[in-house]
């Protein structure tokens, strides 16, 4: 079957490739992975197939899209009123950019506090004297002292092991085909990330002052930072993260490629999980989310499913199509633009994966014994066309849900949350590892001395993500690291610690796909050491 898969690419490097377009349709392999038309079912579409309503092409059938180009609004007419929608912020502004701001925040019990330190206003690092550049100030001279010197891990990569030489159609750094993957020795699911800043300024390596800013601002890329790092054919996006007192403050990186939109292929499944939680939440009246069951299997079995790729029992691309079925297509595609994040016209999505939904029907039952059963969304495929700007801040704002209320996913709840990043709690199949954790992509473990990781934080680091690979070798990434440094104590040393997320795509450049893999692997390297030790 491998060698089909490999035979159905290479024609379509030939120029025998369909359009690319999510299908509703697909073939189910036994055995492995779930496979679609390359390696692993990381891969959605293959050329010709037909949408599961029995129409060929692209995603989107003529019906599904209105005169503007965009599909319609969803006309379920379930929108919970504001008396039932207790974890979302509430009246928002609107700014430029796809951030939003409100007040409130619920069940979750997270305030943001008033008395946040906030950034001068209309400054920038020429305007500052050697008196505002003072170390109690900005943190200039030498800045904050690590208790765990960083060491330099070089930028060069472990050799590609036997079976990376032998399996041309696995790689070492997307599959984890060298089982280098560690875990951390201490995890907890309700921990947030624990770094700790007292400045919305930071002072690079070289000098440079830079300014963190709050979520409510105009989001800004820095498009020069990363010169040098990148290879071409590259898209790429970088979110650094610092916690004042607690609250999330943001730079954003990227080699001024962050808004071109394109096929994110498998990276997308979070999200389509993401919209069935909230989509179930809101029918319910938020008494059934991922938490619960279908057919007596935690649905937390099935998104660590999703991201580990073991096709037991069901496909990757199979699941993707099913969380689609369950949160809707067009409400999917809603959440790309007004609904949550506010980007431009030209992104969409709601595409399946390739194959056809499994047999798991529509009713769910939760521990406490709700149940909910919602319809099937029947509706062809809408387009799966994101930046990696779109990636990357669609998964920030998932994890910092309980942290930055006003940027929360519109109905889904913190316990959902967890569900898609840890897995179903007390997961009888996987153990305490599961949901994004188990995504097999290990770019971002490998950009550092992850060992080195694990001693400064005490084993409290933590790492989310999703891979993606499409019918031509584009290798498709996003994640989020948390990689604190802790003192003796345990407490959080000020300044030192990262938390970051990362997406990019590649979709040339290495004479295999393999290499293509390792040029990936090793722009994150570049990119990640340069962050550990301040140079970013």
């Amino acid at each position: 079957m491998r060698r089909l898969i490999i035979g159905l690419a290479a024609l379509a490097l030939l120029g025998c490739g369909g359009s690319g377009g999510s299908t509703g349709e697909g073939t189910d392999f036994e055995g492995g992975k779930d496979l679609s038309t390359d390696a692993a079912g990381r891969v959605d579409q293959l050329p010709g197939d037909v949408l599961a309503d029995g129409t060929a092409g692209s995603d989107a059938a003529a019906s599904d899209v209105d005169q503007d180009g965009m599909p319609p609004a969803d006309q379920s007419g379930e929108v919970p009123s504001p008396d039932t929608w207790q974890d979302l912020p509430g009246p928002t502004d609107t700014v430029t950019g796809p951030d939003k701001t409100g007040d409130a925040a619920g069940p979750d019990g997270v305030d943001v506090p008033a008395d946040v330190p906030q950034p001068p206003k209309d400054v920038t690092p020429e305007d500052l004297t050697p008196e505002d550049l003072a170390l109690e100030d900005v943190g200039k001279d030498t800045g904050p002292v690590d208790p765990y010197p960083i060491p330099d891990p070089g930028e060069e990569l472990p050799a590609p092991c036997q079976a990376a030489i032998d399996t041309p159609d696995y790689f070492q750094f997307l599959d984890n085909l060298c089982n280098e993957k560690v875990w951390p020795t201490d995890q907890d699911r309700e921990r947030q990330c624990p770094v700790s800043d007292d400045s919305p300024f930071m002072t690079l390596k070289d000098g440079t002052v830079v300014e963190y800013k709050p979520a409510e601002a105009p989001v800004v890329f820095d498009t020069q930072a990363l010169n040098g790092l990148t290879p071409a054919g590259m898209e790429i996006a970088v979110i650094l993260i610092k916690r004042i007192d607690g609250v999330p403050y943001f730079r954003y990186l990227s080699n001024g490629k962050h808004d071109v939109a394109m096929q994110p292929w498998s990276t997308t499944k979070f999200l389509a999980a993401a919209n069935a939680a909230a989509t179930m939440r809101i029918k319910s009246d938020y008494e059934v989310g991922l938490t619960a069951s279908v057919k007596g299997i935690p649905l937390g079995d099935l998104v660590t499913s999703v991201c580990n790729y073991d096709y037991n029992p069901y496909s990757s691309n199979a699941l993707g199509a099913w969380f689609h079925d369950i949160g809707g297509r067009n409400k999917a595609n809603g959440l790309i633009h007004a609904d949550w994040l506010d980007r431009p016209a030209a992104e969409s999505f709601g595409g399946n994966y390739g194959e056809a939904a499994p047999s798991l029907g529509y009713s769910f039952v939760e521990p406490d014994g709700s149940t909910l059963t919602v319809p099937k969304d029947t509706t062809s495929g809408i387009a799966n066309n994101l930046s990696m700007f779109t990636l990357a801040e669609a998964l920030k704002r998932i994890v910092l849900h309980m942290v930055v209320p006003s940027q929360r996913l519109p109905g889904i709840q913190w316990k959902d949350v967890k569900v898609l990043l840890f897995g179903a709690e007390g997961s009888k199949k996987y153990g305490k590892w599961g949901g994004m954790t188990a995504d097999t992509a290990i770019y971002l473990q490998m950009g550092h001395d992850i060992d080195y990781i694990e001693e400064r934080s005490h084993g409290q680091w933590v790492i989310f993500s999703k891979l993606g690979l499409g019918t031509q070798g584009q290798f498709v990434h996003v994640g989020y690291s948390c990689w604190p440094a802790l003192d003796e104590g345990g407490n959080p040393v000020t300044g030192v610690g990262r938390e970051f997320v990362i997406a990019a795509q590649l979709d040339q450049g290495g004479t295999t796909w393999a290499k293509r893999d390792r040029l990936l692997a090793e722009t994150y390297r570049k990119i990640i050491i340069r962050i550990v030790d301040g140079r970013l």
